[in-house]
């Protein structure tokens, strides 16, 4: 590729203990790309792992950028600092632990071609399943949304997702915060409020999922966490009053079954202390977002609609 051609599309990826699973998915990326205007951003959470060796092996120095923070930032904010620094009218979110066929980006290209201003959900295939993009959910609030399902994605899954780069800018892209998990479903309900909605592409790549927190028993308590924390800060932050009142009684039912869960599994702690910093922090989440929120008409429209 021409380096004086301007590049149609980044992805975007942010690496943490990812060494091993990038050596394995990476050649499939780049013989993906080859002859196509894409350029690659790597936002790296644990330097220490030498994903940077991996990624200088297999891409010339000009085609890519290295973002190295020692101090893991988490994803949500890895994100964000890498689309920053795009210079592509569209980005590709894209984990490190995803195989790409070898015309998986040509079809991606095809589909911003087609429709340049709307995000786009791209498959993937993980636990025994095939999911494209966020679904609603009454009792979780959001998870993946089955390939087969009748209704389009609320939004793009952040593991495979297309956005315009302007229209990521413009809402503020990832809620630092969250720092992993549940970051792309709070955008997704945001840009679904706001009008936007999102297209499934009919694309479904490999995924090994979970390799950043495998056999690290601290981490799975950090991630029992975030996931009672989070839900609630999504729900604070996107909802409006009158569904936050309806969804209140069906979350503290959710959160007494998953309670139930993590004791068989020893996350009982973690869990608790996420539901009790979701609680506390929920208002100044809400404050920090002023955009629309996604009310029962938004959820009506959302039930009614089929795909196209």
């Amino acid at each position: 590729m021409d380096p004086g051609v301007d590049e149609a599309l980044t992805i975007v990826t942010v690496l943490y203990r990812s060494s091993d699973m990038l050596t394995q998915t990476l050649p499939t990326w780049v013989r993906s790309a080859e002859g196509l205007p894409v350029r690659f951003i790597f936002a790296d959470n644990w330097p220490e792992d030498g994903c940077e060796k991996v990624v200088a092996g297999w891409l010339d120095e000009e085609r890519y950028e290295y973002l190295p923070d020692s101090s893991n930032p988490g994803f949500a904010a890895g994100c964000n600092r890498a689309v920053a620094a795009a210079r592509t009218n569209h980005v590709l979110l894209l984990n490190p632990d995803v195989w790409l066929p070898d015309d998986a980006l040509a079809r991606m290209c095809a589909a911003i071609a087609e429709d340049p201003g709307t995000p786009i959900a791209v498959g993937l295939a993980m636990h025994g399943g095939e999911y494209i993009g966020i679904d609603v959910n009454p009792v979780s609030l959001f998870i993946d949304r089955t390939a087969t399902a009748a209704r389009g994605p609320l939004g793009p899954s952040g593991g495979a997702a297309v956005f315009p780069t302007e229209l990521f800018h413009q809402f503020g892209g990832f809620y630092e915060h969250l720092f992993a998990w549940g970051e792309d479903a709070d955008l997704a309900y945001r840009l679904y409020a706001s009008g936007y909605r999102t297209r499934a592409l009919d694309l479904v790549l490999p995924h090994a999922g979970g390799h950043s927190v495998e056999g690290d028993n601290k981490l799975q308590g950090f991630r029992a966490f975030l996931l009672a924390r989070n839900r609630l800060l999504v729900a604070a932050r996107v909802f409006t009053w009158p569904l936050m009142l309806l969804a209140m009684p069906v979350l503290a039912l959710a959160h007494l079954a998953l309670a139930a869960r993590r004791v068989r599994q020893g996350l009982l702690w973690p869990f608790l202390r996420g539901v009790g910093r979701g609680l506390a922090e929920s208002p100044a989440a809400r404050r920090q977002w002023n955009g629309k929120r996604f009310g029962f008409a938004s959820l009506y429209s959302y039930l009614t609609v089929r795909r196209a």
